[in-house]
């Protein structure tokens, strides 16, 4: 029996250590866990706080691209109008003005530009050079001379000064439109930049938050595992300790009656003494009167 005792204490105190382990690991895996939640949250919220970001750009975008649009419309409107304007002008100009003493100036900036392109393409003699340098100094003296007489006529014109003056506003306004339109486009591809840019990251920190919870989940299932081992070995310790206690009980039983038969046995021997008149020790009488003979 005593031999079973001690093979029971040393698997009883093998079970423990492996209790301990199992506790150790299913707290440390359960800290990791902790961890990696913590991370996947953080990097979660972040991942939100960024959408909301990315959202205003895009709201904001898209309320510019109207915006576009409808200065889009105006400016094609008011293009209309500098078209519509620039041909009242023209035919205003040929109705009012028919000067019949007046070259066709558009045939005589004809004939300069030909006569300019053979000059730069040509190899001449230079007298031929000189007298074509001459005959193009001419026609631009003539048709600036007629430009400027073409344009005092027209100052005197009410008509043709107002519809030059409605030209120009037209086209004032096109032109402010346009500008506009350009400014408008800008900012809203810089709101679409950022909205893409943080989409990009978005998608960088998702990954990052899915594999912080793949990592939590691994951490989770070892964990999970441990305590399960944990509870098997507490309760395999439990029952050790139970069938220990239960064995050391009955060897203390055991050993207190066979100690109890040995002092009897003993006792016996020196009450025998007693009566055939041999002198008894202190001991001896302390032994007999444990075994209850005197």
């Amino acid at each position: 029996m005593a031999e079973l005792l001690g093979e029971l204490e040393a698997r009883y105190e093998k079970r423990k250590r492996e209790m301990d382990l199992h506790r150790m690991l299913r707290d440390k895996h359960n800290r990791e866990a902790r961890q990696w939640a913590d991370k996947r949250d953080e990097l979660n919220a972040k991942v939100k706080e960024m959408l909301a970001e990315a959202k205003e750009h895009k709201a904001k975008r898209d309320e510019l691209n109207a915006k576009v649009k409808e200065l889009k419309e105006k400016r094609r409107e008011w293009n209309e109008k500098v078209k519509k304007l620039s041909e009242e002008l023209r035919e205003a100009r040929k109705r009012l003005m028919p000067r019949k003493d007046m070259p066709n100036i558009g045939k005589l900036k004809k004939k300069l530009k030909d006569l300019e392109f053979k000059q730069q393409t040509s190899v001449l003699p230079p007298d031929k050079e000189r007298e074509l340098v001459e005959i193009i100094d001419s026609l631009y003296k003539q048709i600036n001379e007629y430009e400027n007489v073409m344009n005092e006529e027209l100052k005197k014109n009410e008509e043709l000064n107002a519809l030059q003056e409605q030209l120009k506003q037209a086209r004032e306004t096109a032109e402010k439109y346009h500008k506009e339109i350009e400014e408008t486009v800008h900012e809203a591809q810089e709101h679409h930049n950022k909205m893409m840019e943080l989409f990009e990251k978005v998608d960088e920190i998702r990954k990052e938050a899915d594999e912080a919870h793949q990592h939590y989940l691994d951490n989770k299932k070892i964990a999970d595992e441990e305590h399960e081992k944990f509870i098997q070995a507490a309760r395999d310790v439990r029952d050790f300790e139970k069938i220990i206690a239960g064995l050391k009980q009955k060897l203390a039983t055991s050993k207190k009656k066979k100690e109890k038969v040995e002092v009897k046995k003993k006792a016996e021997e020196i009450y025998e003494r007693f009566k055939r008149g041999e002198p008894l020790t202190t001991e001896d009488i302390l032994i007999l009167q444990k075994a209850g003979l005197i």
